[in-house]
């Protein structure tokens, strides 16, 4: 990894996190469209409420009794969750419904059906998005919620305290800073998001993604060296799978506050990452100037590299396997650091050279070269088959439409894109010709397509279908196809 590249890494990331507007159009266009997981406890939800009970400013002190009371109707609660995604799992069998004495889970993806029209308190009715997976989880939880606050607060209205400003006896509700009974639970209850797998970690790895891409560097990697330049916030902030969903669960806002929640602070780890990101751009343009001091980084290969090691590593290993002779001596000249990976019981002296990537074979002093006897094998191209087809196709599909995009077509921003296109079949038309048949992620990428999205997004230059078009058509140039069809499937 060359400092000038890792710097172009780190400029690039900064733009991404000083972006206002960056992370909630990630959040609104990606990943609330994404599966969630909604996962419910009832011993949790009885804590929380006791919590937010405690230190609410207008509350006069848990009592023994009200604490049965929470835990029964936290119980309470969870049954009726149970019962709202049993009538979900009839039509989404993909819910994966699990549940235990206390606990209940439930994925939640686009074919999810609940109600997308809701009524405000003006009476006014307003149909939502029914693609917003996260905002379905929300309306989904509400009606069991605001039961469950209610029942709160119908035993603390049959329940009495002295009002220290007025000395009346006064019922022990919540109430509001105006000193009317509290209704709504929006100040109490929070959709948080599990540690990890939250918006903001999910965010920060497409990003990792998206701009290692673009600087031709392998995100893993490059994520270590800035660990070792004093990123050590990354380890939270940048997510450490490759899952696209998210876990959700209701949060007390009092912890979310208090940074105690499950979820990270995000505002915080922003101004962290920031602030650790400043330093390391310091230290690599110092570096960059004296020519040294990066010796600690262990480096990434880039993606060329890795696919040059790949490829000189199959010709050594090889020559390696098809040795007859004891004397036989494999010497490798290269300046990729590639060992060769097949040990052999024969004894084969090894020699490493730092130089152009080659492999030279040498026969032993003394040792005459023997006839070799070659089998004629017909060597067949990937066009060939359509199977062999299909595999050469999504290998370098990837690369190739993310090289393609820029405006007025798509901009690559994550990579996200680029790697869900794939080729799942090729058949013949009735004249004879290749159709390639291809899929990408629809949700969100379709809203660019003619015909199937609207102003702005689909303007007749971002189409995903002439963007693969084209890829496809540049990696069949390759394999001598012929004329042929593409399809969207």
């Amino acid at each position: 990894m060359s400092t000038a590249s890792l710097l172009d890494f780190c400029n690039k990331l900064d733009s991404t996190l000083r972006s206002p507007k960056g992370s909630q159009i990630y959040r609104d266009l990606v990943a609330n469209k994404r599966v969630h997981v909604f996962k419910f406890s009832s011993k949790v939800m009885a804590d929380q409420m006791k919590i937010e009970l405690e230190n609410h400013p207008s509350f006069d002190g848990l009592t023994q009794k009200d604490r049965q009371v929470v835990n029964h109707l936290a119980k309470e609660m969870k049954t009726d969750l149970v019962s709202g995604l049993t009538k979900l799992s009839k039509t989404n069998p993909n819910g994966k419904l699990k549940t235990t004495a206390n606990t209940v889970s439930y994925r939640f993806d686009v074919n999810t059906e609940t109600n997308n029209v809701i009524t405000l308190y003006s009476g006014k009715k307003v149909v939502l998005d029914a693609t917003d997976v996260f905002q379905k989880v929300k309306r989904f939880y509400r009606p069991a919620l605001k039961k469950f606050f209610n029942g709160v607060q119908d035993h603390l209205k049959n329940t009495v305290k002295v009002n220290p400003e007025s000395g009346r006896m006064i019922n022990r509700s919540l109430r509001t800073s105006s000193g009317k009974t509290k209704k709504g639970t929006r100040e109490l209850f929070h959709a948080g998001h599990e540690k990890g797998a939250g918006i903001f970690e999910s965010f920060m790895r497409d990003a990792f993604e998206g701009i290692a891409s673009s600087t031709d560097l392998v995100a893993g990697a490059t994520q270590k060296d800035l660990q070792k330049l004093g990123m050590t916030s990354l380890v939270y902030a940048v997510r450490d799978d490759s899952k696209d969903s998210h876990t959700i669960g209701i949060e007390s806002a009092y912890l979310n506050t208090q940074g105690k929640s499950g979820g990270v602070d995000v505002a915080s780890l922003r101004r962290q990452l920031q602030t650790q990101l400043k330093k390391a751009v310091a230290k690599l343009t110092a570096a960059q100037k004296l020519g040294s001091g990066l010796e600690h980084l262990q480096g990434s290969d880039s993606i060329n590299t890795k696919k040059q090691k790949i490829l000189l590593g199959s010709v050594l290993n090889a020559f390696a396997d098809n040795q007859k002779s004891k004397s036989l001596k494999v010497t490798t000249k290269n300046d990729l650091g590639v060992p060769n990976s097949k040990s052999s019981k024969k004894s084969v002296k090894k020699k490493t050279k730092v130089s152009k990537a080659t492999a030279a074979v040498a026969l032993g002093k003394g040792v005459k070269a023997g006839r070799v006897k070659r089998e004629r094998k017909v060597t067949e191209g990937p066009a060939s088959s359509p199977l062999r087809l299909i595999t050469e196709f999504n290998r370098q599909l990837p690369s190739v439409v993310r090289k393609n995009m820029g405006s007025p077509a798509l901009n690559n921003r994550t990579g996200r894109f680029a790697d869900s296109v794939r080729v799942e079949n090729i058949i013949k038309t009735p004249k004879g010709f290749p159709s390639v048949g291809y899929t990408y992620q629809r949700d969100p990428y379709q809203v660019f397509e003619e015909g199937m999205g609207s102003p702005p997004w689909a303007n007749g230059n971002r189409d995903p279908r002439d963007l693969i078009d084209k890829s496809v058509r540049e990696i069949a140039a390759t394999m001598a196809l012929g004329r042929f069809y593409t399809r969207r499937i």
